[in-house]
């Protein structure tokens, strides 16, 4: 059974997809947050023959809804008015952050005073696919803590 994962974003939408044991994530796309997200996600639930998809929870440090809490709430509303699909929640708390740090850490690790403005660079066009990458590590995180049978 595969798995469908999203960070939800006011601009930009990451989706990553698990594989056939629902075992592993991988980033999948970055799609833009307008009027056509919705039928692309419904489009590759029916591709994939996914029904359960997992959306990161944005809270703060003490577990409090963030302002962007709301619009994932009205985004899961639009997403599943059929009904079609099994929505799991998962905290997203320090997921962008994480992802952020690795690619800090990959293009800084042989940095020299004469690369610095270099590897910046590299850091900044290399985030264009966090989002992606941020959905992955949501849906991993919930795949880790299901029971394995």
């Amino acid at each position: 059974m595969k798995y469908l994962g999203v960070d939800y974003g006011q601009k930009k939408i990451g989706i990553a997809i698990s594989d056939d044991r629902a075992s592993m994530a991988f980033p999948r796309d970055i799609i833009i947050n307008d009027d056509k997200h919705i039928g692309y996600i419904n489009h590759l639930c029916d591709q994939e023959g996914i029904k359960d998809i997992v959306i990161g929870k944005s809270v703060d440090y003490q577990g409090k809804d963030n302002s962007i809490e709301k619009h994932i709430t009205a985004f899961i509303k639009i997403l599943n008015k059929d009904k079609n699909y099994t929505i799991h929640r998962v905290d997203e708390r320090m997921s962008t952050s994480l992802i952020s740090s690795e690619n800090r850490h990959h293009f800084q690790k042989k940095q020299t005073s004469k690369t610095f403005s270099k590897n910046a660079k590299l850091v900044r066009e290399n985030t264009k696919d966090d989002d992606a990458k941020v959905a992955a590590l949501i849906l991993q995180n919930f795949l880790d803590s299901k029971p394995k049978m």
